[in-house]
């Protein structure tokens, strides 16, 4: 009995050691509801962002001549992820367009309708954009991709935010004439 009046505080230590858990991370920013030019819901880009950060930075690169965007996503100075869109061939099949894209092999995931390949840190969809822009030689199609970089790798979260960014695209992109 005497031994186990002195074990006492040790155990209830080890009990209050083993229920700690670290400080959860706060973010210092406001996540966007507008990346590089188009709307995406701030509830839809927070789960593949980190969960913690001071500073939030959004930076758009086209092409030159045109037919590719990328929007960077950088919190802190590392790139956490990047939506982009470019025009592929019409009818190629959407697997082989995302494997296309080195940054997008990871795409593992399709949707039963084959418009969305995506997997925990990247996806690409097609984007409906009717009809095509005058402007572009032959036939074409709008191909929105995503890829996380240091942001948090969620699949769901990829599909969801790539496909309402994919439809705004469709109504908001100059690169879409809007449906009539």
């Amino acid at each position: 009995m005497k031994h186990a009046k002195s074990l006492a505080p040790l155990a209830l230590a080890l009990l209050l050691a083993g229920c700690s858990q670290p400080p959860e991370e706060k973010r210092a920013f406001e996540v966007p509801g507008v990346l590089c030019g188009t709307e995406v819901s701030p509830a839809l880009l927070s789960p593949l962002l980190p969960a913690g950060g001071e500073e939030i930075e959004v930076k758009r690169s086209d092409l030159i001549g045109g037919g590719m965007m990328t929007c960077k996503v950088s919190v802190d100075g590392a790139t956490a992820l990047s939506l982009g869109w470019n025009w592929g061939e019409l009818g190629e099949p959407l697997r082989r367009a995302a494997n296309d894209n080195p940054y997008l092999k990871l795409a593992k995931q399709e949707t039963p309708d084959g418009r969305v390949v995506y997997g925990e840190e990247s996806g690409a969809t097609r984007v409906t954009c009717e009809p095509v822009v005058a402007h572009r030689k032959g036939n074409a199609e709008l191909i929105a991709t995503l890829k996380v970089f240091e942001g948090r790798p969620d699949a769901d979260a990829v599909k969801n935010l790539l496909v309402a960014y994919a439809k705004e695209l469709e109504v908001s992109s100059e690169e879409c004439v809007r449906k009539k």
